[in-house]
This record gives C-alpha cells, sequence and structure tokens, in this order.
C-alpha cells in the first residue's frame, strides 16, 4: 500500500533541491578540478600529478588505440549475419567493460599511492591531535589508524547516530540508532561492497559513540583529511527531522556541509492516522522513510564521488529504482537524484571525449613525429652508409690513382706567385714577380695573351664567377680589373698602403676583398663601381690571404700574426678568430659545401676547421717523419693527424667535389690529400723550386703548379 500522495509529494519537494545542490556543490566542482584544462584554476595537485603519471598518459593512449580499434571492428561487422554480429558485438561490448574497469583501478591506485604521504603525515600527528582536542576520545582511535592505512582507494562513508529529542515517541527513541547502522551497512554492502570492483564503499555504523554537529564533521576532517569521506547525521525533534551531509574529497579537499530543509514527520504522522493506520505501524513507517532517505543519500554520494574521479563510472543508482519503490515508496524519490547523476555523467562524457580528441591529437602529432624521426634516421643512416660506401670507394679509387704532368707552361721570367681557372676550366690566368698576368688556354696550353700594367711584381689573380673578369693585385699597391676575355684593363685604383697579398670576388660578382701587407687590414670594394666599401681591421700582422665562402656572406682570411679570422660580408663584424701554433697563415681556402675553412701555416699544417664554429676536425701535418704516430691535441680540437714528411706549405686549393684537397710546399712538391679522410694520396714532384700556388679544375682531374721555378706545371689524372 503506497503513501499518501501529499506525503509522497512532499517528500519529492523535499529531496529534489539537496540532489542539485549535491550535484553543484560536490559534482561540478569535481568535473572542472579533474579536468584542469576546462577549468585549469580549479586544479588540484593531486589531480594535476595523476594526469601527468606516465603510467596514466600510457594507460589513457592505450585505451584510446583500443577503443579506436573496437570502433573499426564494429564498422567492419556491419554487414554479417545477426547471429555472427551479436557474438562479435557482446565480445567487444565485454573488451570496453574491461579496459574501463582496468583504468578505474589504476584511477585509485594512482590516488591512493600519491596520497602516501600525507596518511603518513597525519598518522605521526594522531597522538597530538587526541591530546589537543577532548572531543576525539569519543572516536575509536584504533579504527581511526585502521581507516588511514587501508590499502584500496575506497569512499569511506559513516553515520553518526541521530539525535532524538527526548519528546520523541519512544519508537523513535528506542529504535531508530539501531535499524539507521544495521540497514544502511546491509544496503551498501549488497551494493557498494568495500572490496568491490566498481564503487566500493568503506562502511562504519558505529565509528562515533554520540551524535555529532557540524562543527565535529570539521574535526575529523583534520585527521581524515586524506581519505575521501562522506558523513551523514540528523537531528530529530519532536516534530521535525533535519538531515545533514558533511563531505570532502581527494581532489577537492575542502570540508562541504549541505542540510535538508526540515521533514514535519508530525504532519505524515497525522496523514497516516486519518489514513486508518495505527500508531506503531505509523511511526514504523516514518522511521523506514528516515532510513530509505539515508540510502538515497549513500548510494547517491557514492556515485557522485566515483562519477567525479572516473569517466567510466556507470552509478549504481541507475539500478536501484526498485529499491526505493517498494511498499509505501515511489520510484519517484530517486528521480531527481538519478538525473543530477546523469547530467553530470554527460558533463563527464562532453569533457572526456575532448579530452580524448586532444590526447588522441597529441597522440597523431607524436606518430607524426615518432615517423618523421625514424624515417630521418633511416634517411641519416642511409646517407651515412652511401657516404661510407662512396668514401671507400673513392679512398680505393684514389689510391689507384695516378696523377701525371702533361704540360710544363714556360713563359714567365720569374716566380710564378698565382694561379686561377676560369669555372668552365677553360682558362688559367697566371700572376708573377715579373710584373705580368698570362691568359692560357688549358684546353690547347697555348698562351692567349699577356696582361702588362702593374708596376711591381703580381702576388694574386681572381677570376670572377661568370668568366668574363679578372682582378689582380700587386705589390705596385694597386688592384686592376681586366676584361679576362679580351684583356683590355677596366680600371685600375689604390688598394693599400704597401703591397697588395691577396685578391677574391664574391660569387655574385659584386664584391672584391682584398688584404694588404703593412696596413694589416682588409678592404671590401664595390666591383662595379670601385667604392670602397669597408675595411676590416683586427689582425696585428701582414694579411696574406682571403677568401669567400660559397654563398659569399662569409669571409676568412689568414695573417703572420698566427691566426685565421672569419667575417661577416654583410656588417663587417669579426665573428672569431681562430689561432694557430705561433706562426703565420699563408694561404686559405673554403669547401663547395662551405662547412670547411682549410688553412696553410708556417709549422708545416694544413688546419681542417669548421667554418661557422671555429672547431678543429683535422690536422694534415708535413713536418714530422712518417710513422711516428699522432699527436695528441685534446678531444675537442681534432679528430686525427696525418703526418708525412714534406715541408712548409705556401698554398692549397679545393676540388669542385669537395673530395680532393691540394698543398704546394717549399720542397719544391704538391700534395694530394683526400679531404674527407685527410689520407695523403700522392706527392707530385717536377717542379725545382718552391710550389708558391696551386689551382684545381672544376672537373677535380686537373691542377696547375706555379713555382719559383718560374713554370706553371699542368697535371692530369687518369
Amino acid at each position: 500500500m503506497p503513501l499518501p500522495r501529499p506525503v509522497s509529494d512532499t517528500l519529492i519537494e523535499l529531496l529534489k533541491p539537496v540532489a542539485s545542490e549535491l550535484g553543484e556543490r560536490l559534482g561540478a566542482s569535481a568535473v572542472n578540478e579533474r579536468y584542469a584544462e576546462i577549468e585549469p584554476s580549479g586544479s588540484s595537485a593531486l589531480n594535476q600529478q595523476i594526469k601527468k603519471d606516465p603510467r596514466w598518459i600510457k594507460a589513457q593512449v592505450r585505451y584510446l588505440q583500443r577503443q579506436q580499434a573496437r570502433e573499426q571492428e564494429l564498422i567492419a561487422i556491419a554487414d554479417a549475419e545477426e547471429r555472427v554480429k551479436e557474438e562479435r558485438a557482446n565480445r567487444i561490448k565485454a573488451q570496453e567493460v574491461r579496459d574501463k574497469r582496468a583504468i578505474s583501478r589504476l584511477c585509485r591506485d594512482l590516488m591512493r599511492e600519491f596520497q602516501s604521504e600525507a596518511i603518513r603525515v597525519k598518522l605521526s600527528e594522531i597522538q597530538t591531535i587526541w591530546d589537543r582536542d577532548n572531543w576525539f576520545s569519543n572516536l575509536s582511535r584504533q579504527e581511526t589508524e585502521q581507516i588511514l592505512q587501508q590499502q584500496q582507494h575506497r569512499l569511506l562513508l559513516l553515520v553518526a547516530p541521530a539525535k532524538i529529542s527526548q519528546d520523541c515517541p519512544d519508537s523513535f527513541r528506542h529504535n531508530l540508532n539501531i535499524e539507521l547502522p544495521a540497514k544502511l551497512r546491509a544496503f551498501l554492502n549488497q551494493h557498494y561492497p568495500p572490496h568491490g570492483e566498481l564503487c566500493p564503499v568503506q562502511f562504519y555504523g558505529d565509528y562515533f559513540k554520540k551524535s555529532i554537529s557540524d562543527i565535529d564533521v570539521e574535526r575529523l576532517q583534520t585527521v581524515l583529511s586524506p581519505v575521501p569521506t562522506a558523513i551523514l547525521y540528523s537531528d530529530i525533534s519532536d516534530y521535525e527531522v533535519n538531515f545533514h551531509v558533511g563531505f570532502w574529497g581527494v581532489i577537492n579537499q575542502s570540508v562541504s556541509l549541505v542540510a535538508m530543509q526540515p521533514w514535519n514527520w508530525e504532519e505524515v504522522y497525522q496523514q497516516l492516522e486519518a489514513e486508518g493506520k495505527d500508531k506503531k505501524l505509523s511511526l514504523r513507517i516514518i522511521r523506514q522513510i528516515i532510513v530509505t532517505i539515508h540510502k538515497l543519500l549513500a548510494a547517491f554520494l557514492a556515485d557522485l564521488y566515483y562519477l567525479n574521479i572516473d569517466f567510466t563510472h556507470e552509478p549504481q543508482l541507475f539500478n536501484l529504482e526498485a529499491e526505493f519503490a517498494q511498499e509505501w515508496f515511489s520510484k519517484d524519490w530517486a528521480k531527481p537524484y538519478i538525473e543530477t547523476l546523469k547530467e553530470i555523467q554527460e558533463q563527464q562524457r562532453i569533457v572526456y571525449k575532448g579530452e580524448m580528441r586532444r590526447l588522441a591529437l597529441r597522440e597523431a602529432k607524436a606518430r607524426a613525429e615518432r615517423q618523421r624521426l625514424e624515417e630521418a634516421e633511416l634517411k641519416r643512416r642511409k646517407e651515412a652508409e652511401a657516404a661510407a660506401k662512396r668514401v671507400k670507394e673513392l679512398a680505393h679509387k684514389f689510391k689507384h690513382q695516378k696523377w701525371r704532368c702533361v704540360y710544363t707552361l714556360p713563359g714567365h721570367s720569374s716566380f710564378v706567385n698565382s694561379l686561377a681557372i676560369s669555372p668552365d676550366g677553360k682558362i688559367l690566368a697566371s700572376g708573377s714577380w715579373d710584373k705580368t698576368i698570362k691568359i692560357w688556354d688549358l684546353e690547347t696550353t697555348e698562351l692567349i695573351g699577356t696582361l702588362t700594367g702593374h708596376s711591381d711584381r703580381v702576388n694574386s689573380v681572381a677570376i670572377s664567377y661568370d668568366g668574363k673578369m679578372l682582378v689582380s693585385g700587386s705589390s705596385d699597391e694597386t688592384i686592376k680589373f681586366w676584361n679576362l676575355h679580351n684583356g683590355d684593363l677596366l680600371c685600375t685604383f689604390p688598394g693599400h698602403s704597401m703591397e697588395v697579398n691577396s685578391v677574391a670576388i664574391n660569387p655574385k660578382g659584386e664584391i672584391i676583398a682584398s688584404c694588404g701587407g703593412a696596413d694589416n687590414t682588409i678592404k671590401l670594394w664595390n666591383l662595379r663601381t670601385g667604392e670602397l666599401l669597408r675595411t676590416l681591421k683586427g689582425h696585428s700582422d701582414n694579411v696574406n690571404s682571403v677568401v669567400f665562402s660559397p654563398d659569399g656572406k662569409i669571409l676568412a682570411s689568414g695573417s703572420s700574426d698566427a691566426t685565421s679570422k672569419v667575417w661577416d660580408v654583410e656588417s663587417g663584424k669579426l665573428l672569431r678568430t681562430l689561432s694557430g701554433l705561433n706562426v703565420g697563415v699563408n694561404s686559405v681556402a673554403i669547401a663547395p659545401d662551405g662547412q670547411i675553412l682549410a688553412s696553410v701555416s708556417n709549422d708545416y699544417t694544413i688546419k681542417l676547421r669548421n667554418l661557422h664554429t671555429g672547431s678543429l676536425l683535422r690536422i694534415l701535418n708535413t713536418n714530422y717523419a712518417k710513422g711516428k704516430g699522432v699527436t695528441n691535441l685534446g678531444t675537442n680540437e681534432a679528430l686525427h693527424i696525418l703526418q708525412n714528411y714534406v715541408s712548409r706549405g705556401d698554398s692549397v686549393a679545393i676540388s669542385g667535389d669537395g673530395l680532393t684537397l691540394v698543398s704546394g710546399c717549399d720542397d719544391n712538391t704538391i700534395n694530394i690529400w683526400n679531404l674527407q679522410t685527410g689520407e695523403l694520396l700522392s706527392s707530385l714532384k717536377g717542379h725545382s723550386g718552391t710550389v708558391y700556388s696551386v689551382a684545381i679544375a672544376p672537373s677535380g682531374n686537373l691542377l696547375a703548379s706555379g713555382s719559383a721555378d718560374q713554370t706553371i706545371k699542368i697535371w692530369r689524372c687518369d
């Protein structure tokens, strides 16, 4: 027999606001706490700790991957037979449930793990707290310690004895505090067992020795703050019941206190009597209503808590409508609580889907990055293997290469001081101490013409990258510009205060660099107008050589002050100074890839450095007897040193393919080096004087050498 409709409606109106308030205060706030990306300001330290834990991230990624696989499988079975489709769909659903439960277990395990330190601190403080506040003497200290030491993360639910007025019927004072904990324990053990997998609740019905108030809840929180706790307590006067809820969680550790509107039990009692029920039955019904309200609140708080910390939680209350629709009761009692849980569950799902989308995006980006790195690593390995194979093949090839002198070009009447080969490899220009420049056809070795105009020795010649112009620097302190094809002198302008030791043209044919003797400077000129753009100062002795990088942005110089310097062409800023071994630098060259700077010093060494960092890569040493071992320069200076007895180097050139380095020496020889390995491939003999200049044709298989014996020799590699 159901309750009278007015009684039932009154109870529904009484219970409904509490569902809304609890959901708002304990639910929505916890959703925001859990998903800090939605509400970063509400994020707790514990929540962030869990979300950043590699185990949690790994589990979420694995869950996402398995979820995507299940979705694909469901699509794949869409056209299968109904029996097969149903079987596979059930199997997929079971997998989904198992995965969700695994996520739930991990969430609770991490919470318990991360709270262990806070629990340890509380255990150490218990004695002090018990001594400070006499109220705690009403509690069981042993049970309190057991609660803190429990290994499984679960909600603690406590019910306090109802505070019952002496004016209440004996039925209340004699029976309610017996029925309430007993029936609540039975209810929770059945639907929220303490060792259950889904939503465990640890229930104590006799933890409190007497009734409690709000202040007692706040006192207890000082001890049990690391344990998520819900406390139900009530007080009953001679005509009404006041229901109270105290709550704190791991995510939101502040105490929440919620009170229902007073329920006028006396009014209900009178209505039941009017319906013809006797006094004993009417009071029993009222006691049962009070117990049922406690059950409803307990179930709601348990589901609310687990829903807030675990997106996979399916509230048990959804399946308990029958529990609250027994004789005298209406299922509408639980409806506002179920609706509140469904609303929060939907919020969770929306937030979770957003988080999964972000996780999927991060995972896709991470997967793409891993794939990119793997592809880059594979490419690097292939390139390294190809390079190693190429080096091996080239080393074999170089070892069997034979360089031979194919022509000797007489014509100069003094030292041949400088050589330059045109970009097409067809023309050779030579500068000599005899004050002339000679232009040669490399294919026929015929002398095309002799350029005269300098009044002192010609120290340097350079051909523009378009092959149309020749620039020369001389000890007569001038720089001259020539038309390479017809030999016309285009212009002359003064260069330095004494001799011009070296000239270079940038790749675009816009700028000339020149270096002088006594003034220790480098000058940059506009090639078309002859205008001085800037003067670079920094060397403390004669500057002997300058060279542009392949992109024209960097200029390198070598000086008798025992340093090489690297300059920014556009600004003229000195980028770095590369120290030698207290001996002058005679010549510098830059590899075609713009990475290696080679410098020749009076200490009989050729140093190879990284142009952009200045780090020493390798030394080609020509001052030690063969086979004496490697000089130790330290791990930051050189990879290894190759030693072969020759003599002081005066010039250096690098082939267009970046594989070969050629150096001229004062023992009248030309050394051929493998630039990649530093191996000395061969020494070419034939000159009878110091080799002052070398130049390699772009093809790499032809080189020219100029010597103090007044000749130029053309060498070819078979």
